[in-house]
């Protein structure tokens, strides 16, 4: 019954499980040929030149046939598990910058809750005077360079996804604290040094961010609910802010003094 199962409703993900399909169907299909041509031969038996000379037809018509039809459904259904994964992908990403979207890193914090070690969540800085100012070509185009220094900075941190609107958010499975907030801090500081060139539109764009570190039994939702408390101070607390948890705060501020001791205070304050 498994082996029907694999010949009628086949799971073909690349090009050696469709070998292994033509090979499995035309396997199958050849012995059952033969055993009816041997039934056959053997119930009417005249001589065995007869019967070696029609099981040699017969196998040479299954294989011709056989081969290429198994080839022909097993191609079909590897083409609609790849555009099934293509859907999925599409699903799960942002289509403006490339990103994961909120559904893609949500789905992995759940499936990969364990392994979780911080959120951050980023606000980009009076994002509605660039839109205002230049319109949303231009700021479609200042998400996408938002977009691309982020990954390239904290991509080393976890997934990468923009959140929606302009919001982005990294969530971090492989990374420790000292790591964390040096790529923050390195992100920002990038960021804000980077001119954005839109046409002749040239724009200076700064983030704020929250936060959060997973406790053992902290969920998604709570972890989120923290980040987004800490981002929310940090926006009320002026541009280019991060806020950090407060067990983060020595840290913070000696990781800080390598960048910019001036700004420490100000941006960096612990929430």
């Amino acid at each position: 019954m498994k082996l029907l199962a694999g010949v009628g409703r086949p799971t073909i993900r690349d090009e050696r499980e469709l070998a292994g399909y033509v090979a499995m169907v035309t396997g199958f299909a050849l012995a059952f040929a033969l055993a009816v041509d041997v039934a056959n031969q053997l119930t009417f038996f005249v001589d065995w030149g007869r019967c070696l000379w029609s099981w040699t037809v017969t196998t040479v018509v299954c294989l011709v046939v056989a081969s290429p039809t198994a080839y022909a459904i097993g191609h079909a259904h590897l083409e609609l598990y790849r555009a099934k994964e293509l859907a999925d992908a599409l699903g799960r990403a942002d289509s403006l910058t490339g990103l994961a979207n909120r559904r893609a890193l949500i789905e992995e914090a759940e499936a990969e809750l364990s392994q979780v070690r911080a959120l951050t969540i980023f606000d980009v800085d009076r994002f509605k005077a660039v839109n205002d100012a230049y319109g949303h070509l231009v700021g479609d185009a200042a998400l996408r360079a938002v977009g691309k220094i982020m990954q390239e900075e904290l991509g080393g941190l976890g997934l990468v996804a923009r959140f929606g609107g302009e919001e982005f958010a990294v969530l971090s499975t492989r990374t420790s604290n000292d790591e964390l907030v040096a790529r923050l801090l390195a992100f920002r500081d990038r960021l804000r040094a980077t001119p954005i060139l839109v046409g002749d539109v040239t724009l200076r764009v700064t983030v704020s961010a929250g936060v959060a570190l997973r406790e053992e039994d902290d969920g998604f939702d709570r972890l989120y609910g923290l980040a987004d408390r800490a981002l929310y101070e940090a926006k009320a607390a002026g541009r280019n802010t991060f806020r950090f948890p407060p067990a983060l705060e020595p840290l913070v501020n000696r990781i800080a003094a390598r960048f910019d001791p001036n700004e420490r205070i100000a941006t960096l304050r612990s929430a």
